[in-house]
């Protein structure tokens, strides 16, 4: 993997496609549940759309036509202020888009660059 971010095009696809994905995600959660499942299981489900929709809120705005370029920005900011799991989640539904991430696991190794609210996306 890669240590350079992808060309801003590659980038607005995958953002945009991950958004999809959660999206997907996120309705499969609100699916009835069978009699077989417990109302612990209508928590999970409750707890996980709740992960997802906090994970992509602000993506949105970075494909908004006069901030595209700033796609790579709204990734990078997601993925320094997400927990182990939702990188987890990040890892692998860019993998199974063929995004190279590896720029974002190299983050992982700098000091911070933004503030504690980083960017916003209305800049």
């Amino acid at each position: 993997m890669s240590v350079q971010e992808p060309p801003e095009a590659v980038t607005e696809e995958a953002l945009a496609m991950l958004l999809h994905l959660a999206f997907i995600e996120i309705r499969s959660q609100t699916s009835p549940l069978t009699e077989d499942q417990s109302p612990e299981a209508l928590a999970k489900r409750r707890d996980r759309i709740n992960e997802l929709a906090d994970l992509c809120h602000n993506l949105p705005g970075y494909l908004a036509p006069e901030r595209r370029h700033r796609a790579a920005e709204g990734l990078r900011y997601v993925w320094r202020i997400s927990s182990g799991r939702k990188r987890n989640w990040l890892r692998t539904r860019l993998d199974h888009l063929g995004y190279d991430f590896g720029w974002l696991e190299a983050l992982d190794f700098e000091e911070p660059a933004e503030g504690l609210h980083g960017p916003s996306v209305g800049q």
